[in-house]
């Protein structure tokens, strides 16, 4: 009997401490999670679940060795876009890619030098916003910013606003539009600091305070149809002599 008591009380004991360092690790591991997003913690590269699929990614675009005029530079609102099919004349390349945040596009800045274009146009910041102080969105969107130009030093950048966003329907998962809004003050005044051209995409899409509901499903992502008016917006900016964009708008 007195075996049988502290058999039980091991197998006890051992599970106790089971529990508590998963529990330990789960905390920690949360916290980290946490200050990296925030950006109170710096995450290293090699610590990304994708940092290896980015590297072939990347070492792909340098095999195909294929100049092209513009790139698109951002997360899924870029990579959901067609406008290659506006400019048909136009060597486009789209380097979205869905759930970027800035951490992550500072990976890929090698990306825009290896399809070797004459201008990028940049999008980023709506994913990790929700947590971020302004003062880390700006360091990061300024060191991103600093990275595409140390890489490409005679590409023509665009810096675009970031788009409103309808929490509506996202159910309060991003940042207020309110806080988007001092973001993109910030876009511009970084974009004055670094001679790079900034446009203000985020007013063609606002409508009561808020992303259109008629452009959107989930409250951040556009529909196909609504990326009319934005490339309607960048026409200047990407035509070049005989080049023009084929838009109906309505």
């Amino acid at each position: 009997m007195k075996t049988k008591i502290i058999y039980l009380i091991s197998i006890f004991l051992l599970l106790s401490n089971i529990i508590l360092f998963a529990l330990i690790y789960y905390k920690t591991n949360l916290i980290q999670r946490i200050g990296v997003r925030m950006g109170f913690i710096e995450q290293k590269v090699t610590d990304r679940s994708d940092y290896w699929c980015i590297q072939g990614w990347t070492n792909t675009l340098k095999k195909m060795d294929v100049d092209f005029d513009v790139v698109f530079f951002g997360n899924s609102i870029t990579g959901g876009s067609s406008f290659h099919e506006y400019f048909p004349n136009v060597k486009i390349c789209n380097l979205g890619y869905s759930g970027d945040n800035l951490d992550g596009m500072m990976l890929r800045v090698e990306q825009i030098k290896a399809v070797k274009a004459e201008k990028v146009f940049l999008m980023a910041g709506i994913n990790g916003l929700k947590i971020q102080t302004l003062d880390v969105f700006e360091d990061k969107y300024d060191k991103l910013v600093k990275a595409i130009r140390k890489e490409n030093p005679e590409i023509t950048i665009y810096l675009q606003s970031i788009l409103p966003v309808n929490n509506n329907i996202a159910k309060n998962k991003y940042a207020s539009n309110e806080k988007i809004i001092e973001a993109n003050d910030i876009i511009k005044r970084i974009a004055k600091n670094n001679e790079c051209k900034y446009i203000n995409v985020f007013d063609l899409y606002i409508k009561d305070g808020m992303l259109d509901y008629s452009v959107t499903k989930d409250g951040v992502h556009l529909l196909p149809d609504a990326y009319n008016k934005w490339a309607y917006l960048l026409q200047p900016y990407i035509e070049n002599n005989d080049i023009h964009c084929q838009l109906i708008l309505e």
